[in-house]
């Protein structure tokens, strides 16, 4: 089976704790463990629209086995020693201010009033295409309309939002 995205966070749901013990055991640090789940579900994601997963749990464990024996390894060879403190706290941190916070929050709830302006069928199709990742064909059945009518669905929204976004944008 193909993996989508919610499947992927289902997943990461499901099995998160467990592998969070497991690599917490291999690498004798519960805060690198963490990072270590967080990139398999990173490369999961990769992998999700290019190859057909039989046993998701299995693939799961691989991917995280394979990168807490990478971090080991690099801890041997000295290659994964930490930067010195000093080196660390120059670096800028990649976190938001809380203006940039909040202007992107009020910039999100923006783009939700112009989705939520679209015409009842028109927002149904754009956000089973955009926001669920499903295809014409899937959304045409689940819709009861023609690919044809998906696609004049999906072009109408993208359409409609571009022009209003355009607009917001001029007015800021």
């Amino acid at each position: 089976m193909s993996l989508s995205y919610a499947q992927v966070e289902s997943l990461f749901r499901e099995y998160r704790a467990e592998l969070l013990r497991r690599m917490s055991q291999m690498v004798r640090s519960r805060d690198t463990a963490a990072d270590l789940v967080q990139e398999t579900y990173l490369r999961l994601v990769r992998l999700t629209d290019i190859q057909s997963v039989g046993h998701p749990r299995a693939l799961l464990h691989r991917i995280a086995t394979n990168l807490a024996i990478d971090h080991l390894r690099a801890g041997q060879s000295g290659l994964g020693q930490a930067e010195p403190l000093d080196a660390a706290l120059e670096l800028p941190s990649p976190r938001p201010t809380q203006e940039r916070e909040l202007m992107g929050k009020q910039r999100l709830e923006q783009y939700m009033a112009v989705i939520n302006n679209l015409p009842p069928r028109t927002r149904e199709a754009f956000l089973l295409y955009r926001v669920h990742g499903c295809a014409y064909l899937e959304i045409a059945a689940r819709m009861n309309i023609s690919v044809s009518g998906v696609d004049k669905h999906i072009r109408r929204a993208i359409d409609q939002t571009t022009r209003a976004i355009a607009a917001l944008d001029q007015n800021e």
